[in-house]
């Protein structure tokens, strides 16, 4: 495998110790997660919330403990980072957290909070330099000069917004996570952001991993899409063929698509029904899918699909899909 980012299976669980945790009881957050970003792709990662897209996204990162065969970002090991090798892939991939509120100090100016993100890799800079370098900045995220004087209290959302991404990119690295980076923001301000985040992507030439759960968001910025469900990846695609021509292809990814363009058309009343636990094997949307017939009720419930390639660089897990191509 080539890329910025490689993954080979990817498992990481949660639970088994804590306040109300018992030993050895653990749930799994994600399992088996196989995919490589090449340099220079906007790669989205949508699902339902809980289906384990932010999590992956910190596991890429090396902010929580996985287990894994392989995971590199930007030719590191994530699972042994450790001394220089860890500050060197801290400058080389940053994340955009959700929560803009809590990302940033309120006791610290935003231009202080650039300041510091630039030092903190390299204290040698001077502070003079360091506030040539934050208007800069600030001049890409195009975020007024005078605003930096403010604390974030003082600033409205999509200000915050912009702070924070100029922050994630103080640094110039190569892979970002940016984790639900408009959400909570008015249309226009959604808009104008994306389309900023498009352009300074495009620009860098950078590797982004975009966590979103509107597709409607997605389908303007993305090259590419990974759909999420219950800690698995159950479709891969180019956005080009997801959104635009025979659509997606597994049947969790359709109702993905028509609740965000067709609302009133979302789900039926199987909408309803229970989730098998997860790590009970079988297909995880099995209680879900229209698609499940007859004669396709045993593998659906007893065999977890694998993600196979069903064209060229389509990824699918599920056993209806793999035999509605077969019978092409």
């Amino acid at each position: 495998m080539k890329g910025t980012v490689q993954v080979e299976h990817l498992y990481k669980e949660f639970g088994g110790s804590g306040l109300f945790g018992k030993w050895g009881d653990k749930t799994p957050a994600l399992e088996d997660i196989n995919f490589t970003l090449e340099k220079g792709e906007l790669a989205a990662l949508v699902g339902e919330s809980g289906s384990g897209k932010t999590t992956l996204g910190r596991c890429l990162l090396g902010l929580i403990k996985f287990e894994s065969r392989k995971v590199k970002v930007n030719g590191y090991d994530i699972a042994s980072l450790g001394g220089a090798d860890e500050k060197a892939f801290r400058m080389s991939a940053q994340m955009v957290f959700q929560n803009p509120f809590s990302s940033l100090n309120p006791a610290f100016k935003a231009r202080d909070a650039l300041v510091e993100a630039i030092r903190v890799h390299d204290p040698s800079i001077s502070r003079e330099k360091a506030n040539d370098e934050v208007e800069k900045l600030a001049a890409l995220v195009q975020l007024p000069i005078d605003r930096l004087n403010e604390y974030p209290p003082s600033l409205s959302g999509g200000e915050k917004r912009r702070v924070v991404f100029a922050r994630a990119l103080a640094t110039n690295p190569d892979f970002v996570v940016t984790d639900e980076p408009v959400s909570g923001l008015d249309q226009p301000i959604q808009a104008q952001l994306l389309d900023l985040m498009r352009k300074i992507q495009r620009r860098q030439n950078s590797t982004m991993l975009f966590i979103s759960h509107d597709l409607r968001l997605v389908r303007f910025v993305a090259t590419r899409v990974l759909v999420m469900h219950r800690g698995r990846i159950v479709e891969d695609a180019p956005a080009e063929i997801f959104f635009h021509q025979q659509g997606p292809s597994h049947p969790y990814s359709r109702e993905l698509l028509e609740s965000a363009f067709h609302p009133d058309q979302l789900f039926g009343p199987q909408v309803q029904q229970s989730h098998p636990e997860r790590g009970s094997g079988g297909c995880s949307f099995r209680n879900r899918c229209k698609f499940t017939s007859t004669e396709m009720d045993q593998p659906c419930a007893t065999m977890t699909p694998p993600l196979l390639e069903i064209k060229s660089n389509h990824r699918v897990a599920c056993h209806w899909c793999r035999n509605q191509e077969a019978d092409r």
